[in-house]
């Protein structure tokens, strides 16, 4: 199986997989979910490819379940429940689960609190039993973070309707997901160096493509919400200047990164960006600071 073949084959099944974890009634009260397939539905419109699934820890979960050893084993116990009861209903069986993994991230408690899971998911096809080694699934469980009033709002996806991250939410979080990536931030909490996410800026200019700067309310909404997932991850903005912290190195990355769509280049991209940032000076949402220790 080539490269081309592999991501297509992981696309189909992580969309089954996804489709599984929605109709898993107990995951509800643990899991929101976020990330591209939510912000496509969110947007009713196709966006760019996506090879895994994000979701984040709901508050609510971690504080009944406060040990993240007992919370490792619901999350083992319910996504297997989740995947194989939903294979198995297929007719005919086209993929069965052969192994999942929730690995806690990091090892050891965060000291912040900041403790994630990264989920490895092996899958049989039984549509091709002679391919070895194919790909395996990747579900992202983010630790939990503080929400607003506007967060999270029911989602009809197919069949299920499940809690996801709201359009304003996704929007704030996007543009909190690219400031994390960039070296002031990195140098602050001491991470590790990464790619700058650029992919956060792609999703904003559809977002901006979408929602014209003249509705207010929406963004007035998503500039909330970008405060205070900020403030949970203690990233600090202090306007159009933390955005344009080593501008070359996200131009570049954006115009070199195979995985993006051509239908935004980088110039609009960046000026929705320029625009939504001086919108939200004009405002009073930015400039603001979260010194170490301040996170809620």
């Amino acid at each position: 199986m080539n490269r081309a073949d592999a991501e297509d084959w992981k696309e189909e099944v992580l969309l089954e997989i996804f489709e599984s974890l929605l109709t898993h009634a107990p995951l509800q009260s643990v899991l929101v979910f976020k990330g591209a397939h939510v912000l496509n539905e969110r947007l009713q419109e196709p966006g760019r490819r996506s090879l895994d699934i994000d979701s984040n820890l709901l508050q609510g979960f971690v504080q009944s379940t406060p040990d993240r050893t007992t919370q490792q084993e619901i999350l083992e116990r319910e996504l297997q429940l989740a995947i194989s009861r939903y294979f198995q209903s297929q007719s005919p069986v086209k993929y069965s689960l052969q192994t999942i993994h929730v690995k806690p991230r990091p090892p050891r408690l965060h000291p912040r609190g900041w403790d994630s899971y990264d989920v490895r998911i092996s899958i049989i096809d039984h549509t091709r039993p002679r391919v070895l080694g194919l790909p395996s699934i990747t579900l992202d469980i983010a630790a939990p973070e503080a929400l607003g009033q506007g967060s999270i709002a029911p989602l009809r996806m197919n069949e299920a309707t499940v809690w996801a991250y709201t359009l304003e939410r996704i929007t704030g979080e996007k543009l909190r997901a690219f400031l994390s990536s960039l070296p002031a931030y990195r140098t602050k909490v001491t991470k590790p160096g990464e790619a700058v996410r650029v992919k956060d800026v792609f999703d904003i200019a559809r977002i901006r493509r979408v929602r014209s700067l003249d509705d207010h309310e929406f963004w007035i909404a998503a500039g909330k919400e970008f405060q205070v997932a900020c403030k949970s991850r203690l990233i600090d903005c202090l306007g159009l200047q933390s955005f344009e912290e080593d501008l070359d190195t996200t131009r570049s990355s954006y115009e070199n990164d195979p995985t993006l769509p051509k239908s935004i280049d980088f110039d609009e991209a960046w000026n929705a960006i320029r625009d939504i940032v001086v919108f939200l000076e004009s405002i009073h949402v930015i400039p603001f600071e979260f010194p170490i220790g301040q996170s809620s």
